[in-house]
């Protein structure tokens, strides 16, 4: 049996790069199919998705506005923007434009991290791929799908990781580590505070601290700080500190504040028992293998000599996975997304582990095929349901939908002022005002003129305009029966008044 086991794990080696291109393919598909099917949420996304357009229209690449205003809800430096607006210039006003570089920067997170973890063995580099894949939340919400700035913080955090695991073997990678703190700093603000907090523990740790060199330093400061001062110098020619001083109060003041920021106060263990002690999805699988193989790696009876990774790596790691989980359980506000980070070093290190206990030469060759059995079946179950909810289950809801059959950017309506007065499905309410995501719709699908107030300010309008309205709404104004019906799909009216 152990013949025909060690054969099987041969043909890891063997054939790795076809492997390893498969599951880039399916990473792809999952990142990429359906990926403007899902309805645009409100707030960020949609904070984001507005912005951009905003700086579109007015050829701007520093300031960041909503409704033509300085936005200082959403303080964030400009590079997740600049993002957002790429993907509207590549595939254009849409949805899929929108999200375009939120998921081409998590293909690359796997990408990337599944090539690094190469060092530690072909079956490890495939099984992290394979765990990436598998990564729920992500692709349900505020990242891989999603048009805001995780995705591309997630990607340059996990850069700056693998480039401070490479320290010891390339001081230059110094440098590559404070250019991304810097580019992490410019696309989520404090947030970026996590990467240095990891790297100075890890050469803190390690001793690289003592043995770097005062050219060395002078090439890390510059890459880490001059980015974001030529930033901030420009931002500051617009409006003085005022956005800093917004930056400093909602990033930092707000989300340490007691209770929590709008209402996400929640207890110190809530990330542990929200994500990582999820037995429902893949995290609970994942973080059983790694306390399972810091035991045998800890327990002095177990330990071996040759550990499935050197010293410095599983302190580096270790770091990566710990210090952003237990900063963000210490700051009173706590949203799923911040600890997104911690889920790329608990997939490699995990599949470290994995990797090295299926190809342990000491146990019992039914163990280890039961092992390989649990992983192969459970793996691919995991990436199905990730599948299965977050693209397949891809849905619009109806009041985005009869928007976008409507409007087009070259049709006769483009540049129309609207005005709403329906059931929204994503409120879950009657409204007569645009939400966020109803209004970053109309922009990018007929660049609408929205206009709150609904039907009565419709009727009152001495100007040309539009009219979306609920069905049963009709009845309180019989008024409306004068004017045409561009549309009526049994839900929602489109009205004229000329």
């Amino acid at each position: 049996m152990r013949r025909y086991y060690d054969g099987l794990l041969k043909l890891t080696e063997r054939y790795y790069w076809i492997c390893f291109l498969l599951l880039c393919s399916l990473t792809a598909f999952l990142c990429f199919r359906c990926l403007g099917i899902g309805a645009i949420d409100s707030w960020d996304e949609a904070r984001h998705g507005i912005s951009a357009y905003e700086m579109m229209q007015r050829g701007d690449w520093l300031v960041n506005t909503f409704c033509g205003e300085a936005d200082y809800w959403n303080v964030k430096p400009p590079l997740s923007f600049l993002s957002v607006m790429a993907g509207f210039s590549l595939l254009g006003y849409t949805a899929a434009g929108l999200r375009f570089f939120s998921a081409l920067s998590y293909l690359l997170t796997s990408v990337l991290t599944g090539l690094f973890a190469r060092r530690y063995g072909s079956l490890a580099s495939l099984l992290t791929m394979a765990f990436l894949a598998a990564n729920y939340y992500p692709f349900k919400a505020h990242l891989v799908r999603a048009g805001d700035a995780d995705s591309l913080y997630l990607l340059l955090f996990t850069l700056a990781m693998l480039a401070m695991l490479r320290l010891t073997e390339d001081r230059r990678m110094l440098c590559v580590c404070g250019l991304c703190f810097s580019l992490a700093f410019l696309t989520k603000s404090f947030h970026a505070g996590m990467i240095a907090a990891v790297g100075g523990l890890f050469l803190l740790l390690t001793g690289e601290l003592k043995r770097m060199r005062s050219r060395e330093w002078a090439g890390f400061l510059l890459c880490a700080l001059l980015p974001v001062l030529l930033w901030a110098v420009c931002r500051y020619q617009y409006d003085g500190l005022t956005f800093f001083r917004h930056m400093y109060e909602a990033d930092i003041a707000g989300r340490t504040a007691s209770g929590g920021l709008e209402g996400h106060g929640f207890p110190f263990t809530f990330y542990l028992t929200s994500i990582f002690w999820n037995f429902d999805l893949i995290y609970g699988f994942l973080s059983l293998t790694v306390l399972a193989g810091l035991l045998c790696l800890w327990i002095r009876p177990l330990r071996k000599k040759d550990t499935p990774l050197p010293a410095s790596d599983l302190t580096g790691i270790l770091l990566w996975l710990l210090v952003p989980l237990c900063g963000f359980s210490l700051v009173s506000t706590k949203l799923m997304w911040y600890v997104y980070p911690c889920i790329v070093p608990l997939c490699l290190l995990a599949a470290v582990f994995l990797s090295a206990f299926l190809q342990t030469e000491k146990a019992p060759a039914w163990l280890l095929a039961l092992g390989l059995l649990i992983t192969g079946a459970g793996t691919p179950a995991f990436v199905w349901n990730n599948y299965a909810d977050n693209v397949r289950g891809a849905r619009s809801n109806d009041l985005q939908t009869f928007v976008m059959e409507q409007f087009d950017r070259d049709g006769d309506l483009t540049g129309s002022a609207v005005y709403l007065d329906a059931y929204d499905p994503f409120l879950y309410v009657n409204t007569d005002g645009w939400e966020q995501n109803m209004r970053l719709l109309a922009m990018l699908e007929g660049d609408l003129d929205c206009r709150d107030g609904g039907a009565d300010v419709f009727l009152r309008d001495p100007e040309p305009c539009l009219l979306i309205l609920s069905i049963p709404f009709l009845a309180d104004h019989p008024e409306l029966a004068a004017y045409e019906i561009l549309a009526d799909n049994e839900q929602y009216l489109l009205i004229r008044k000329p």
